[in-house]
C-alpha cells in the first residue's frame, strides 16, 4: 500500500502529465442476411505511454449473433486500464469533518487483547483511562475529529477485466411491438489496484485492531486534554487515494423502451415509456492487497435492487412526463455495524420510491414554459446522522436519499 499522508501546508500544489497513444478497432461481419440475420465479431486495442505510470495496454473482443432480425445475442470481454487523473495525483490537502467510531472507546487499564494494548500505547489514551477507569469519549470528542485528504503522486494505474453477455429483443416483425426494445445483460467487473480513498474507519481498525503501524501514521490523537476535548481523543484521521486490493461487482441489467403514436380525434400524440433495473449478485472491495474482502452489496448506496422508469405523453403543444426511482432496502456499512453486509436489522433502511413530474408547453418555435415538482410524495429522508454512512454535516446519505422533500419549480426557456 502506498498512501501519502496529507497534512495542511502553505505551499501551493501543481502537477501535470502527458500521454502518447495508438489505437485500432475492427468490426468483421461474417454473415449478413444469410441463413441467419447477422453474425459479426469485433475487437479493439489501445497502447498508451504515460509520463506518470508508464506503458499500458488494453483491448477488447466480442461478437453479435442475430438468428432472426427480432433477436440479437451479444457478448464482450475487455481488459481495461485507467491511469490516475490530475486530481488523484496532485490535489492539495482538503479538510473534512468525518463521523468515525473510536475503536479504543471503553478500553480499560487491562485486557482487551491486542486492541487494548495498541490503544494504551498512546499516552493520551493511557492518561484518559487513568482518570476515568476506561477510555471515555464525549460528544465533543466525537465532533472534534477532522481529516485532511489530497492527491497521491505514487499511484499506479487501475487494471480491470469485464465480461458482459446478453440479449436484445426488438420484435420488428410484429407491428404492435415494433417500437418495443428489451435488453437483458449479465455483467461481471473486476478491477485490480482500484484507486480509492481508504475509508477512515478502516484506517482506525487496521491501526488499533490489526496493529498495522503503517495505518497509524494517519491517526493523530490529543496527548492531553485540549479545551472541550479529552486526552487521547482523536484529532485527525487523514487519508488519500491509494491503489486498493481491488473491486468486484456482478449483476443483471434490464432495460426497456417503448414508443407509440396515439390519435385522439384530430390530435396526434406520442407515448413514451422506458425503464431500467439493476440487480446486484455480488459486490465487494479488497481495501488493500492481501486484506479480507469487504462486501458492500445491499449497503447504503449499493442497494441489491434498484430501478428507474420514465413515462411521457406529448404533441406539438405540450409534454407531460413522470420519472420514478426505486431504491431497495439497504443496510449500514458492516465496517462499523459489525454485522455481515446486508443483514443487520438494527441498521435497516426501508425501500424508497421517488416520483418527479414536469409539464412543458411549447409557445411557438422559440419559447418553452415549464412547471414541475420533485419528490411529489414528499418522502422524508432516512435518518442515520452521526454514522460513517451519513454525508458529512448531514443526517443522511444525500447522494442516495432525497434530503429536501417535495419541492416545485417553474421557468421559461427562450431561443434567440
Amino acid at each position: 500500500m502506498s498512501i501519502v499522508a496529507n497534512r495542511p501546508t502553505n505551499a501551493g500544489t501543481s502537477g501535470e502529465f502527458d500521454v502518447r497513444e495508438a489505437y485500432g478497432e475492427v468490426l468483421i461481419p461474417l454473415i449478413s442476411k444469410g441463413f441467419v440475420d447477422n453474425l459479426s465479431i469485433r475487437g479493439a486495442a489501445r497502447y498508451s505511454d504515460y509520463s506518470t505510470v508508464g506503458d499500458t495496454f488494453s483491448w477488447n473482443a466480442g461478437g453479435e449473433f442475430a438468428p432472426i432480425q427480432d433477436v440479437r445475442f451479444r457478448a464482450m470481454y475487455a481488459v481495461t486500464v485507467r491511469a490516475p487523473n490530475i486530481s488523484e495525483l496532485f490535489a492539495g490537502p482538503n479538510q473534512d469533518f468525518p463521523s468515525v467510531d473510536d475503536p479504543c472507546e471503553g478500553i480499560g487499564a487491562t485486557g482487551g487483547g491486542a486492541l487494548g494494548a495498541n490503544c494504551r500505547a498512546a499516552p493520551g489514551v493511557a492518561a484518559n483511562i487513568a482518570t476515568n477507569g476506561t477510555f471515555l469519549v464525549t460528544q465533543s470528542d466525537r465532533q472534534g475529529v477532522t481529516s485532511f485528504g489530497g492527491g497521491n503522486p505514487n499511484l499506479s494505474e487501475e487494471k480491470g477485466k469485464t465480461f458482459t453477455a446478453g440479449v436484445v429483443i426488438n420484435p420488428r416483425s410484429i407491428d404492435a411491438l415494433r417500437n418495443l426494445s428489451l435488453s437483458v445483460d449479465y455483467f461481471s467487473v473486476k478491477i485490480e489496484d482500484a484507486i480509492v480513498d481508504t475509508p477512515l474507519q478502516f484506517i482506525l481498525d487496521q491501526c488499533y485492531g490489526q496493529g498495522n503501524a503503517s495505518f497509524c501514521d494517519f491517526v493523530v490523537r490529543r496527548s492531553t486534554a485540549q479545551g472541550a476535548n479529552s486526552a487521547g481523543s482523536l484529532r485527525e484521521v487523514n487519508n488519500g487515494p491509494s491503489n486498493s486490493g481491488g473491486i468486484r461487482t456482478s449483476g443483471i441489467d434490464v432495460t426497456m423502451s417503448y414508443i407509440q403514436g396515439l390519435s385522439i380525434g384530430s390530435n396526434e400524440f406520442k407515448l413514451s415509456l422506458s425503464g431500467s433495473y439493476t440487480h446486484l449478485i455480488s459486490a465487494y472491495t479488497v481495501p488493500l492487497p492481501g486484506a479480507a474482502t469487504d462486501h458492500f452489496k445491499g449497503e447504503i448506496g449499493s442497494a441489491t435492487d434498484r430501478f428507474s422508469t420514465d413515462f411521457s405523453i406529448s404533441n406539438k403543444s405540450f409534454k407531460l412526463s413522470f420519472s420514478g426511482t426505486y431504491i431497495g432496502v439497504s443496510y449500514g456499512d458492516d465496517q462499523w455495524t459489525g454485522a455481515a453486509a446486508g443483514t443487520d436489522s438494527a441498521y435497516r433502511i426501508h425501500p424508497e420510491f421517488y416520483l418527479d413530474t414536469q409539464l412543458r408547453f411549447y409557445a411557438g418555435d422559440n419559447t418553452e414554459v415549464y412547471v414541475g415538482a420533485d419528490n411529489i410524495f414528499n418522502n422524508k429522508p432516512a435518518y442515520f446522522g452521526g454514522t460513517p454512512d451519513a454525508t458529512t454535516g448531514q443526517d443522511s446519505d444525500v447522494g442516495t436519499y432525497d434530503p429536501l422533500g417535495r419541492r416545485f419549480y417553474a421557468g421559461v426557456k427562450l431561443r434567440f
